[in-house]
């Protein structure tokens, strides 16, 4: 497996573009903890199985919708954004896949 495998999750290679529109704001870093969960779900599904695999699979899903719903104007947006990352994390760093 290179670098560039089609199997890498392309996620973990995205990062903002420093003073983009809204660098340094805090949409940029709901974005990124997003962007992130999202690269560690994709991983994690690779060896997951069963009722794991289903659950990862409603994370991917709701992690999309909430890169879709993300507003730079909408605070409560992002402040789910952060939690649903961690809510994620906490699952993963649980041995669940």
């Amino acid at each position: 497996m290179n670098e560039h495998s089609p199997t890498d999750p392309i996620l973990s290679h995205v990062e903002p573009v420093p003073g983009g529109l809204y660098g340094d704001q805090p949409y940029e870093a709901a974005l990124a903890d997003l962007r992130t969960a999202v690269a560690e779900v994709s991983a994690a599904l690779s060896a997951a199985e069963g009722t794991s695999a289903e659950q990862l699979m409603r994370y991917q899903q709701d992690l999309n919708r909430a890169q879709l719903q993300l507003r730079p104007d909408d605070a409560e947006a992002l402040q789910r954004a952060h939690d649903l990352s961690r809510t994620v994390r906490r699952y993963l760093a649980g041995g669940a896949a």
